[in-house]
C-alpha cells in the first residue's frame, strides 16, 4: 500500500533517472501533481498501454483524467510550446481543459532566449538543450524578464517590455554576434495568441496548493537532477534552476515541511547527456549494453534532444551526497532489469584521494579515480517480477548493497518500461 500524503520526487543524478515513471505510479494517491522548476528542457517519458508520452512542461499527472496539474512559479515557460504540447495531448485523447493551472509568476521563455543560447552553445558547449532556459533564468535574476501573468495586460504592455529588453540586452548581441531578433510586435502577437487558449488556466495557485497540502494531496515533480543543480551540481555543466528538494518551496510557495516524504530517484546504473564530468563512465562495449540500440523507447537516448546518453556504473559517492542534500527518506531505483545478463556489476564506493566526499569543481570531478567494488550479476529476465522476494538473489543483494551505502530504504524498484512495472517494498 502507498500512503496518501504529500510527496516530493527529485532526481539524484544528472536527470533521466525515471522520475516520470515514479510520479505516474504515485499519481493515483495524490490530488494535484505539480512542477516547480525548469521548463521545456525536461523530457519526462511515460509508457501507458503501449503508448509513449513525452512531457516537457506539463506535469506527468495529466495522464490521469481525475488529477489537476500545476506549473509553478519557479518554472520558465515557453507558451507557444506549451500550447503545442497540450494540443498534442488532446489529439491523443487526453483532456486538459479545467485541469491545468499555470502560475502567473512563472517567467516566459522568449524566442530571443533560444537565439542567445544557440550563440552561447556555438562558442562554449556545456550541453544545453537549446530551449532558452538559461537566458530566461538569467533575465529573471537580472529583473528584466517577463512573467506569464503579464500577457493578460495586453499587447501594448508586452511590446513596451520587449522593446526594453531589446535595448538593454538585444542590441549588444546584434552588434557582437550579428544576430537579428524578431520584432517586439511579432513576439507579442505570438504570446497573446497562445495566452488566449490558456486564459482560464493562468491563475495564482499557491493558496490552492496550501489547502491541498493540508489534506495530504500534493505530488511534486522535480525536473533534471541534483547533479544538474545550479548550486549543488557539477558547475558549470548544470541547468539554471534549483533542482533539489529545496527548490520546491521556492517554486511552489508552500512550506517544505509540509512534505511528508521526499523520494529520491536513481537508475540502477548512471547516465549523463551532454558534456561535463562523469567519473564512472564505462567503456564503449559496456555503454552499448546499458544504452541499447535506440530501437526501443526504453533505450538511453534523450527524450528532449534525442542524443545518446553516456552510460556508466553506479556511483554511490553521488548517491550519498544527493541523499544528504535533499533529505531523502525513500529511494526509487529504476531500470534494474537492464542489468540482467551483465557480469560482473561494478559500483563506485569511493574516489581515490577524496574518499566519500564529492569534489567541488568540475576540473576535480573530471580527474577523480573511482574505487569500485564488484558484485555478481544475474541472468534472469526480471521484467515480470512484482515482489522483492521473487528477484534473483544477486539482484536482491545489489539492492541491499546500495541501500546500505545510502542509509535510506530503497522502496520502489523499476523492472520495465510500463506503468505497473514496479516492485514496492516495505509496504506499511
Amino acid at each position: 500500500m502507498v500512503e496518501k500524503n504529500n510527496k516530493l520526487v527529485v532526481g539524484l543524478f544528472w536527470g533521466d533517472e525515471g522520475k516520470a515513471k515514479i510520479v505516474d505510479f504515485l499519481t493515483p494517491y495524490a490530488e494535484v501533481v505539480v512542477r516547480y522548476q525548469g521548463g521545456a528542457n525536461a523530457g519526462h517519458s511515460v509508457e501507458v498501454a503501449g503508448q509513449r508520452f513525452v512531457l516537457h512542461q506539463v506535469p506527468t499527472g495529466i495522464l490521469h483524467p481525475d488529477k489537476k496539474c500545476v506549473l509553478g512559479a519557479g518554472m520558465v515557460i515557453d507558451l507557444p510550446q506549451l500550447v503545442e504540447e497540450l494540443s498534442e495531448l488532446e489529439s491523443r485523447g487526453i483532456e486538459w481543459r479545467g485541469r491545468i493551472m499555470v502560475s502567473p509568476r512563472a517567467h516566459l521563455v522568449l524566442p530571443y532566449h533560444k537565439l542567445i543560447e544557440e550563440i552561447q552553445e556555438a562558442k562554449r558547449s556545456i550541453g544545453t538543450t537549446r530551449r532558452g532556459i538559461g537566458p530566461a533564468y538569467r533575465d529573471k535574476a537580472a529583473r528584466i524578464g517577463i512573467r506569464v501573468g503579464e500577457v493578460k495586460l495586453g499587447k501594448a504592455h508586452l511590446i513596451k517590455k520587449l522593446g526594453i529588453w531589446l535595448k538593454e540586452v538585444g542590441e549588444l548581441y546584434e552588434k557582437t554576434a550579428g544576430v537579428s531578433f524578431p520584432s517586439p510586435e511579432s513576439v507579442a502577437n505570438e504570446l497573446v495568441s497562445s495566452a488566449e487558449l490558456l486564459a482560464d488556466s493562468i491563475t495564482e495557485a499557491s493558496a490552492y496548493l496550501y489547502e491541498v497540502a493540508k489534506r495530504g494531496g500534493i505530488l511534486a515533480e522535480g525536473a533534471q537532477g541534483t547533479m544538474l543543480s545550479l548550486n549543488w551540481g557539477t558547475y558549470p555543466f548544470v541547468t539554471s534552476s534549483e533542482t533539489t528538494a529545496g527548490g520546491a518551496s521556492e517554486g511552489l510557495g508552500i512550506d517544505l515541511r509540509m512534505f511528508d516524504s521526499i523520494i529520491g530517484v536513481a537508475k540502477a546504473f548512471c547516465t549523463r547527456v551532454g558534456n561535463g564530468p562523469f567519473p564512472t563512465e564505462a567503456d564503449e562495449e559496456t555503454q552499448k549494453l546499458l544504452r541499447g540500440t535506440g530501437e526501443n523507447l526504453y533505450d538511453e537516448f534523450g527524450s528532449t534532444t534525442g542524443r545518446p546518453r553516456r552510460c556508466g556504473w553506479f556511483d554511490s559517492v553521488i548517491l550519498r551526497y544527493s541523499t544528504r542534500i535533499n533529505g531523502v527518506q525513500e529511494i526509487a531505483l529504476t531500470k534494474l532489469d537492464v542489468l540482467s545478463g551483465i557480469e560482473p556489476l561494478k559500483v563506485a564506493v569511493n574516489y581515490r584521494d577524496y574518499g566519500d566526499e564529492l569534489p567541488v569543481t568540475a576540473e576535480e570531478m573530471e580527474t577523480v579515480e573511482p574505487i569500485y567494488e564488484e558484485l555478481p550479476g544475474w541472468s534472469m529476465d526480471i521484467s515480470a517480477v512484482r515482489k522483492f522476494e521473487e528477484l534473483p538473489e544477486n539482484a536482491k543483494n545489489y539492492i541491499r548493497f546500495l541501500e546500505k551505502i545510502a542509509g535510506v530504504p530503497i522502496r520502489y524498484i523499476g523492472v520495465g518500461p510500463g506503468r505497473d512495472d514496479i516492485i514496492v517494498r516495505g509496504e506499511k
